[in-house]
């Protein structure tokens, strides 16, 4: 009886830690100079539509910038954020396992279009 209880105890744990679960994605960093712009990009590829945290964040870690906004499945956002605000990567919190996003990092040339972009791991 008492194994049975504990069992049923450690498998709900499980089902609810599964539940919790939340990941946190980060791009290397790149630098927006001038009139150019720092973007973060994550999009959603997984099938659920979810809550996400897209942050833009100078070198000593400050956040600058930041949206929250639910992305359905195959939807995309992005935060922009202007050069003088001295952003340098993106960080994304995401409520289920970082595999269902796509995230990324781009200076924008606003003459020319993106000029660099890396992804988020």
């Amino acid at each position: 009886m008492i194994a049975k209880k504990l069992a049923l105890a450690f498998g709900a744990t499980l089902v609810l830690s599964g539940i919790a679960r939340a990941d946190v994605l980060t791009t290397p960093p790149l630098i927006a100079e001038g009139d150019n712009v720092l973007e973060c990009y994550l999009a959603n590829v997984g099938q659920v539509a979810r809550k996400v945290k897209i942050e833009a964040v100078t070198k000593e870690g400050k956040t600058v910038q930041t949206g929250t906004p639910t992305l359905q499945p195959g939807q995309e956002e992005v935060v922009r954020t202007p050069a003088n605000l001295l952003a340098r990567y993106c960080r994304f919190t995401v409520p289920s396992a970082g595999k269902e996003y796509r995230g990324s990092v781009l200076v924008h040339d606003p003459g020319v279009g993106s000029i660099s972009a890396l992804a988020a791991f």
